[in-house]
């Protein structure tokens, strides 16, 4: 599609030649041409003039009411301006091309001119407006769609890389311990749980959003897994503010930041460590946080250049914009928090 400017341009050169069309032969062509292209110069000068005005007071999607309101006003008071300065520059052109002056003889005549060109501008406004709907539509499908791609591609890399060899052999082996302990219902537990955390994992419905109890019923099925091979040394608190649960959040987008406290905090430490995952309303925003109180990022590998870190970040961007982020910080009792701010839906 052609640049808005482009095709704005090309709309008053079509305005302005139609009115030129309109009264030829009652002029000479010589001041047709200059006093035209002077009303087409001015209509793209107060369009834009418009232009500025709109994205101030209609930002978004404004109602209804508010925008046919704002358009015209707006419009009238523009066109006024536009007949009094066309009227003004174009006098001295009268003059000299056509040695006559050119006047209003009462307000009622520069009354018509301002409602001619209020018309103009009405039809250019809703022009406009439709332009931007339609991009501001088109922008947003765009997103979803990216969205939805990261979210199959977020559930690849969770079979790659949180789903590996290592972790269902360390869950088979604690599985095959507790049997050989004679702990079978703690093992029909563990495969219960193992089975649940696989179904969730590998759901093919593509929907890119989930309920947040969800999201944090799938962490604490990993968690839960993760703490038979740790046993104590895996300590974790999962605590989410009233309210909240049925907000929608991205699917997996807790996996990754949880999967790095257990293998940072807790792994690497023969004492182990302490987990905790957290969901508050913070303003006009969710707010989730999972903090360790592991060595930090001063130590061991760079987390947070991690691929799980960057594609949450990057699914947060594709789906809301500025309005998301990831952040990572050293709490002041040490460990590693990070923190991921989604916009509540109005």
């Amino acid at each position: 599609m052609p640049p808005f400017w482009l095709l704005q341009t090309g709309g008053w050169i079509a305005f302005s030649v139609a009115m030129a069309l309109s009264r030829l032969g009652m002029y000479p062509l010589v001041y047709m041409v200059a006093t035209k292209t002077l009303l087409a110069v001015l209509g793209v000068v107060v369009s834009l003039g418009l232009r500025a005005l709109y994205r101030r007071l209609l930002p978004g999607e404004p109602g209804v009411g508010r925008t046919i309101v704002v358009c015209v006003v707006a419009s009238y008071v523009a066109a006024a301006v536009w007949t009094a300065v066309y009227n003004v520059v174009d006098a001295p052109l009268a003059t000299a091309m056509l040695g006559r002056r050119i006047h209003v003889d009462n307000a009622l005549e520069l009354l018509a001119g301002t409602v001619y060109h209020a018309f103009a501008l009405l039809a250019w406004s809703v022009l406009y407006l439709a332009i931007k709907h339609q991009a501001r539509l088109h922008a947003e499908r765009e997103r979803a769609l990216r969205a939805e791609a990261h979210l199959h591609q977020a559930r690849l890399e969770a079979l790659r890389y949180q789903i590996n060899p290592h972790f269902r052999f360390n869950t088979l082996n604690a599985i095959s311990t507790l049997v050989v302990e004679g702990r079978t219902d703690e093992a029909t537990v563990m495969i219960a749980r193992l089975g649940e955390f696989l179904r969730l994992t590998l759901a093919g419905e593509g929907v890119p959003e989930i309920p947040l109890a969800e999201e944090l019923d799938f962490v604490e099925r990993y968690l839960e897994i993760e703490q038979v091979r740790f046993g104590e040394r895996l300590r974790v608190r999962v605590d989410a503010a009233p309210g909240l649960a049925s907000h929608r959040v991205p699917a997996l987008i807790l996996q990754p930041l949880v999967e790095n406290a257990v293998k940072h905090a807790v792994a690497t430490r023969e004492t182990g460590g302490s987990i905790a995952v957290s969901a508050r309303r913070a303003g006009d925003a969710l707010v989730l946080a999972v903090e360790d109180d592991g060595p930090g990022l001063g130590d061991g590998p760079p987390v947070a250049r991690g691929i799980g870190l960057a594609n949450t970040r990057d699914r947060l961007r594709e789906r809301y914009g500025d309005g998301a982020a990831l952040s990572l910080e050293a709490p002041d009792g040490g460990g590693l928090r990070a923190t991921i701010r989604i916009p509540l839906a109005a």
